[in-house]
């Protein structure tokens, strides 16, 4: 007579990051935003004597996106985010941002490229997976799974 564990409940809060993929084309922006910037204030610091407050503004331009690119490269911007109560994500599904409450959610759909939720209103969210990492992306599916159950009260069968 061995009972299986309960399953554990889910993580007070999941966050799920940018891919990398997707965060170097703002920072190959940024990088290309500093060059011309530079380029500029180059250019701009022969004239007087607006040429020096043109350079310097300049400078200041291309500092401020090299400390961008940076930040984006170091810790890409949280895109999802998972909580006991419900979702939220910094993209928006249609007309509507991707939010919601886990009680809400009638059915969820995932494919390759895409999360579908439905709500019990037949409203559909749709979250672009691709915006995550592959490597996250199963965890991401569990992690769904998890708090659906808990929030609809559904339990792993237990066999006496």
């Amino acid at each position: 007579m061995t009972q299986q564990p309960e399953p554990s409940a889910p993580a007070p809060r999941s966050l799920y990051r940018l891919d990398r993929a997707h965060a170097m084309l703002s920072i190959g922006a940024y990088v290309l935003v500093a060059g011309v910037a530079v380029l500029v204030a180059f250019w701009t610091v022969q004239f007087d004597p607006w040429g020096a407050i043109v350079a310097a503004t300049g400078a200041v331009v291309a500092v401020l996106a090299l400390v961008l690119a940076a930040r984006l490269a170091l810790r890409p911007p949280v895109v999802l985010m998972l909580d006991g109560a419900g979702y939220r994500g910094r993209v928006r599904a249609q007309r509507h941002a991707f939010e919601g409450r886990w009680k809400d959610v009638r059915d969820v759909k995932a494919s390759s490229r895409h999360l579908r939720f439905t709500t019990v209103t037949n409203d559909e969210q749709v979250f672009p997976l691709e915006t995550i990492d592959t490597r996250d992306r199963a965890r991401l599916l569990r992690d769904v799974y998890d708090r659906l159950n808990t929030a609809h009260g559904y339990t792993r069968f237990t066999f006496d």
